[in-house]
């Protein structure tokens, strides 16, 4: 462990990074399990938010945080929406081929009609813009009925047909009762 820690701390300073300690990796991980509750707070107040995650590799990690940022701007003037759009984005987990980032993102849509159809169509298109800009469709919140559009341009259809065709070999009478992603109607 102190090896791999002085590695890191020696891998941030030579990228004008800095280590956050453990502390703020443990607020992080609160807030994971918190934002469910903050969100349906701020909703009272007229504020949406969400939060959308993808993998990514060390290389377009600027480039998909950038988009993003730059989409929901454009979004938020296109829709008139009141104030300034809040986005923030952290990485909760690397990997030797990539990352996991973390968006959060949250908008005023007080005196807008229709809030949570233009609020779904901002996050709609901004789960396109991390696709287009080399993301993945999800990282660990599954693809399930919010993602499932994206599958065509994600996955081949003969892995679709092979997803299918193993969920009716193992359970014929469908009593999982899976409904989602691949296997959404």
């Amino acid at each position: 462990m102190s090896y791999q820690k002085k590695k890191i701390n020696k891998l941030a300073k030579s990228c004008k990074g800095m280590i956050g300690g453990s502390g703020n990796g443990k607020r992080g991980f609160m807030l994971t399990y918190a934002i469910a509750y903050v969100r349906d707070f701020v909703s009272d107040y007229q504020i949406m938010g969400e939060t959308m995650e993808t993998t990514v590799s060390w290389s377009n990690i600027q480039n998909v945080i950038n988009a993003v940022s730059e989409k929901l701007n454009e979004l938020h003037s296109l829709y008139k929406m009141p104030g300034k759009p809040y986005v923030s984005y952290r990485i909760p987990q690397i990997y030797h081929t990539g990352v996991c980032i973390y968006f959060m993102l949250g908008m005023s849509v007080k005196g807008i009609d229709e809030p949570e159809e233009k609020f779904s169509e901002i996050e709609h298109t901004l789960r396109e813009v991390i696709i287009n800009n080399g993301g993945s469709i999800s990282h660990h919140h599954g693809v399930g009925k919010l993602r499932k559009d994206f599958l065509p341009n994600t996955l081949s259809e003969t892995s679709m047909q092979l997803v299918k065709e193993l969920k009716l070999a193992h359970d014929p009478q469908n009593i999982f009762g899976a409904k989602n992603g691949i296997l959404a109607k």
